[in-house]
């Protein structure tokens, strides 16, 4: 059987080399820590310098022996040379040091860079990957003797991790003490020579010198905190289990006594099973001061270290629902409810909410006011408002005013003053005066400070409160209290996107959906979020986006749960779902909105939005009738709110415009109403649309003005840029025979080619749709705009936008395997 070839021999650094020729008799120290080479130098050099004093190991040596080495470097004739760890706290190892640079030469031989590991790995016959060399690097800290025993298990093929921590736990068996002090670092515990003394019961000097072993050991990361890659855990295996907790606990009181135990450290004992009723109840402590992610790392390290899981069960899961880990949040909830017959009351309760609350964060306010209700008026104590407040969302206001009334009196803490608040606003927004409901929520934003609640909460006042402004046309009250947190959540970050499409500015809009799309993953943001970038295709009349948009938010819609927080992404998705023929998707979902609404007595403060979608969506689908039933809600509504007068009136008028009757004064006012309450995208519509069912060629021109002013006053008045070549001679708004065309309705081939063209077709691609020739495109383009008054041809896309033109293209049923039915319905 062939033995394996010795590893290649290492060269000698070019700074001993230089050192040892520059003098006939040359005195050189040689300083570097464990596995750097010093030995095999040495070696290499007894034959060169056989007249040399050589000396390994000084580190070792006694003073009085340094101090004899002192004096011969001083005095001797003959060559020295000296290899030695560092010692930096002996007095007469530094003044070795300084005997060499006085006299001599001092080399220090340090741990290998990437680059030098990968030269080494050459002289092996290996050629590694740049991605190799670095993991090299971590797992063996660039020790020379280490990076050759971890190459050399990659060159037969052996595990190298396993090879290292070998050949290191071989090292640490020669000293236990060193083995000690950097099991303590890999605990969490520093390098500090006063501690080391009092857990090992040793001597100051001797723990000086073991944290100058530990730091020449070559063990140690960079910032030596803690172990290289290779070297962790391989201190606490050498020491044994039971010598390992003798260790902890000695380390454990050493620091309770002189205060000094940290969070890292006590979640570093309990977590190699350290058993300790003082450990438990300093990891408790700790958590109620940290952020929600160490908090739940700390109580979820206190059951190892000995403490009742039962009596921390509820505060694990409110901390983990704080720190986004429902799923964790769940299972100590489910656990804790299916015993609820034998748990505390108090229990119970609080772990109710916070089911509640899991299950509002995943779209599911159903299964929210389930919880509730099956908590009941007997167990559900202060949480009351919470529970009426979700109830009454939720679209049953019959349970909620069950269990408010059943509400029981605690301390009036400010998290418990603003769940009051919370559901008296938002029972006076569905029922009473829209000034008190807002007096209710800004005063609960204020009661609950500015860092919001610790408790886990169904929806924040933030969210509902900004909602409730949505809702109302308040989009500045609304960005005044979104943009109120110092850090906003990603509800308030969607909402503040939603804020900015709503008021028209939809480059804002698209770049702050764009900033927070990374951070969107429970299923109420995702409906949201979706649904805003189905409204910013919508906006944008692109087809291909919102066709796109559309189907990204299908596993959304398939799982929503209609709610009173949820309908304005429900009214973009049923638009949505109208221009694209595949009303059906959503059909079940509006009939539960507007039998919810039915349910709260039609609060106009939330229906009026509900209702307006409807109106479009009558529009979209050119089914005036449709569009009766949200005109009529809408005038109920305006008879409270002015918002709802607005969309009132609006409503009526594109009624108007739909049945031919275009009363330009009406149109106008109405257009401008829209615009003034934050929706100018849906007031230049109107105004373009009705241009373009009128014969009037004075009142068509006057409301594509009327169409075109609000567009550019407004934040998405920007024109795209014009990508069209110059206009002929004789300006855009003269035929060939100098007569300006009537404006009106666009004929039915106009209307398919300006909806091709706004959608981004070439003319080719558009007559490749329509089986004309791309010249033919051209000749009905020109006459559009000669029919709009379009100056130019970004004009001329701005103005089709605004009627509408662009989102409105027919769509291919589903394919016939389903018989032209959705197959989601």
């Amino acid at each position: 059987m062939t033995s394996a070839p010795a590893p290649p021999r290492r060269p000698v650094p070019r700074e001993v080399t230089r050192a040892l020729t520059a003098a006939a008799s040359p005195r050189l120290l040689l300083v570097g820590g464990t596995g750097t080479g010093k030995s095999a130098i040495l070696a290499s050099l007894r034959t060169d310098f056989a007249d040399a004093r050589i000396v390994d190991d000084a580190h070792r040596m006694t003073a009085a022996e340094l101090q004899e080495l002192v004096d011969h470097i001083r005095d001797a004739p003959t060559g020295i040379v000296v290899a030695t760890e560092a010692r930096p706290h002996r007095a007469e190892m530094r003044s070795l040091t300084a005997a060499f640079v006085g006299h001599g030469t001092v080399v220090e031989l340090g741990s290998w860079t990437p680059r030098e590991i990968a030269g080494r790995a050459a002289s092996f016959e290996l050629r590694l990957a740049p991605p190799q060399v670095r993991a090299l690097h971590r797992l063996t800290g660039g020790v020379p003797h280490l990076v050759d025993t971890a190459l050399e298990a990659v060159r037969t093929e052996s595990d190298a991790r396993r090879a290292v921590e070998e050949a290191i736990r071989r090292q640490l068996l020669a000293d236990l003490d060193l083995t000690v002090a950097l099991a303590l670092v890999d605990l969490g515990a520093a390098l500090d020579p006063g501690e080391l003394a009092a857990v090992l019961d040793i001597p100051v000097e001797r723990a000086l010198d073991l944290v100058d072993a530990a730091r020449a050991s070559g063990l140690l990361g960079t910032d030596a905190a803690s172990l290289t890659t290779g070297a962790s855990g391989v201190p606490a295996a050498v020491l044994g289990r039971h010598n390992l907790f003798a260790v902890a606990r000695r380390l454990l009181a050493t620091r309770i006594d002189a205060g000094t135990l940290t969070p890292q450290l006590a979640r570093g004992l309990a977590t190699i099973g350290l058993t300790d009723p003082h450990l438990a109840d300093r990891l408790v402590a700790f958590a109620a001061d940290a952020p929600p992610r160490e908090a739940a790392e700390l109580l979820d390290a206190t059951v190892p270290a000995g403490a009742d899981p039962a009596t921390l069960a509820v505060r694990r899961a409110e901390v983990a629902f704080a720190a986004g880990d429902l799923e964790r949040a769940e299972q100590i909830t489910d656990r804790l409810l299916d015993r609820a017959d034998t748990a505390d009351v108090d229990d119970v309760r609080a772990a109710t909410r916070i089911s509640a609350s899991i299950a509002a964060h995943r779209g599911m306010l159903d299964r929210s006011a389930d919880l509730f209700e099956w908590l009941g008026p007997e167990r559900v104590g202060t949480d009351a408002p919470l529970a009426a407040t979700v109830l009454l969302a939720a679209g049953r206001p019959s349970a909620a005013e069950h269990l408010r009334s059943a509400a029981t009196s605690g301390a009036p803490t400010s998290s418990a003053s603003a769940a009051r608040l919370l559901e008296e606003g938002l029972r006076e927004s569905v029922g009473g005066d829209g000034r008190i409901a807002m007096n209710r929520l800004a005063r609960a934003l204020t009661s609950l400070g500015s860092d919001g609640s610790l408790r886990a909460w169904p929806d924040t006042v933030d969210a509902v409160a900004a909602l409730l402004c949505l809702h109302s046309g308040e989009l500045g009250h609304a960005r005044a209290i979104l943009d109120r947190p110092e850090t906003p959540t990603v509800r308030n970050r969607i909402l503040v996107a939603w804020t900015e499409m709503l008021g028209g500015d939809l480059a804002a809009a698209a770049a702050t959906a764009d900033a927070v799309a990374p951070e969107v993953t429970g299923q109420r943001d995702l409906l949201f979020f979706h649904a805003l970038q189905v409204g910013l295709a919508r906006r944008n009349a692109d087809l291909g986006a919102l066709t796109v948009r559309w189907q990204a938010a299908q596993s959304v819609v398939a799982e929503y749960s209609v709610d009173l927080f949820g309908l304005l992404p429900l009214g973009e998705l049923w638009l949505a779902a109208v221009r694209l023929g595949e009303s059906a998707r959503v059909a079940h979902l509006v009939a539960a909105a507007r039998a919810l609404l039915t349910t709260l007595g039609e609060p106009p403060l939330w229906g009026a939005a509900l209702h307006w979608y409807g109106v479009q969506a009558a529009i979209a689908a050119d089914r005036p009738a449709d569009l009766v039933p949200h005109a009529r809600a809408l005038a109920l509504a305006a008879e409270t709110t002015a918002y709802a007068a607005v969309l009132a009136r609006a409503g009526h008028a594109w009624l108007s415009v739909l049945r031919g009757e275009v009363d330009a004064v009406r149109i106008r006012e109405a257009a401008e109403s829209l615009a003034s309450v934050g929706l100018p995208w849906d007031g230049a519509k109107l105004a373009g649309e009705a241009a373009l069912r009128t014969d009037d060629t004075t009142v068509a021109t006057g409301l594509l003005q009327v169409a075109r002013t609000i567009r550019q006053d407004g934040p998405a008045g920007r024109a795209p840029v014009d990508i069209a070549p110059d206009a002929p001679p004789g300006g855009p708004d003269e035929s060939p025979l100098g007569a300006r065309e009537k404006p009106g309705a666009l004929s039915e081939r106009e209307a398919q080619v300006a909806d091709l063209v706004v959608s981004g077709l070439t003319y080719r691609e558009v007559g490749n749709h329509l089986y004309i020739s791309a010249k033919t495109v051209e000749h009905h383009v020109a006459r559009i705009r000669r029919r709009l008054g379009a100056g130019s041809r970004s004009e001329l896309l701005s103005l089709l936008r605004a009627m509408g033109h662009g989102a409105d293209v027919p769509r291919h049923t589903h394919s016939d395997r389903n018989g032209g039915k959705p197959a989601c319905p």
